[in-house]
């Protein structure tokens, strides 16, 4: 392998998500990139980790030929800022990963890994989930070998969503404030796992026996168990040792409150936002069980348990 060639290019290298994909790759000995606007802070990001540094921004088509030189394999997991707080009708997310693609084809890349979501689908009523699934149409048609992951809800040290219950947890005395009934399901998937199935995915074994895979699968990622969001909070509050009441807040009040924050400078929040925090999201784990039979999810109270603690 030449000095340039990368056995792994992570678009969104930077992020939450794609820190985990690249540190794993890393801890591996592969041969990894990241994709990013600011490639003078990527040592800075991954200390002690060989870890090259690529030029280029997804909705700059024309910084893209460069980046994907030598590339074999192309993860992309860039969001949009501020999702889903910024409205995704705009497309940054298709129109991005449209970019990519279309570049990593000329640049005869072999494979594509777009990180998806649970739910994504063309139909669906939420904004964020119709732009996952033109994204990923976006993946299906560039005619190059691909896997869509679909996760559930994403957590772990650096993530914000699950970060922020924890927060709530430990500044607000005597209650946690829920809004909703805090009755909707989800399997959540700890990042170090997701990071895991995508070393998996590309990896060598898949690249010269690319039957075992097809030449593309769908592939959704949660959680070994399926817990009410009450349940979340309660194990958020054991792992940290503060037990308190739960309060449940109506929604359509919290949702006219982010209406009202809408209109700030800055956006900060949106009935958008807080739709997606009080989501459902169960994954199917079947098909990855098919595929990687070895393959196990890390339950949600051993994973707390390495990173949170009072």
């Amino acid at each position: 392998m030449g000095s340039r060639e990368l056995e792994v290019l992570v678009a969104g290298g930077t992020g939450f998500l794609g820190r985990a994909f690249v540190r794993e790759l890393a801890g591996r000995g592969r041969r990894v990139g990241v994709l990013t606007r600011r490639p003078q802070s990527v040592a800075a990001l991954f200390p002690g980790l060989a870890v090259a540094a690529r030029r280029g921004d997804v909705v700059r088509p024309e910084t893209l030929p460069e980046a994907l030189q030598d590339v074999h394999t192309v993860v992309q997991t860039v969001q949009f800022a501020g999702f889903p707080v910024e409205d995704p009708s705009r497309g940054l997310t298709a129109a991005g990963t449209r970019n990519l693609v279309q570049a990593a084809g000329a640049a005869r890349v072999q494979r594509i890994v777009y990180l998806s979501g649970v739910g994504a689908s063309a139909d669906a009523p939420e904004s964020w989930f119709r732009a996952k699934a033109m994204a990923e149409e976006a993946v299906r048609s560039s005619g190059l070998a691909h896997t869509v992951i679909r996760p559930s809800w994403v957590y772990g040290p650096e993530d914000v969503s699950l970060n922020r219950f924890v927060s709530l947890v430990r500044l607000i005395p005597l209650v946690f404030p829920q809004i909703g009934d805090g009755a909707q399901r989800l399997n959540p998937v700890f990042v170090d796992d997701v990071a895991r199935l995508v070393a998996e995915l590309t990896g060598s074994e898949q690249d010269v026996a690319p039957g075992s895979t097809g030449r593309s699968a769908v592939l959704e990622i949660g959680g070994p168990e399926t817990y009410t969001m009450d349940d979340i909070v309660r194990l958020v509050m054991e792992a940290l040792g503060r037990q308190k009441a739960i309060l449940h807040l109506p929604k359509g009040l919290a949702l006219c409150g982010g209406a009202l924050l809408e209109l700030l400078p800055g956006r900060l929040m949106s009935r958008d936002a807080l739709r997606f925090a009080i989501q459902g999201a169960v994954a199917d784990n079947s098909a990855l069980r098919d595929l990687l039979p070895h393959f196990r999810s890390t339950a949600m109270s051993k994973a707390l348990a390495t990173y949170l603690s009072d």
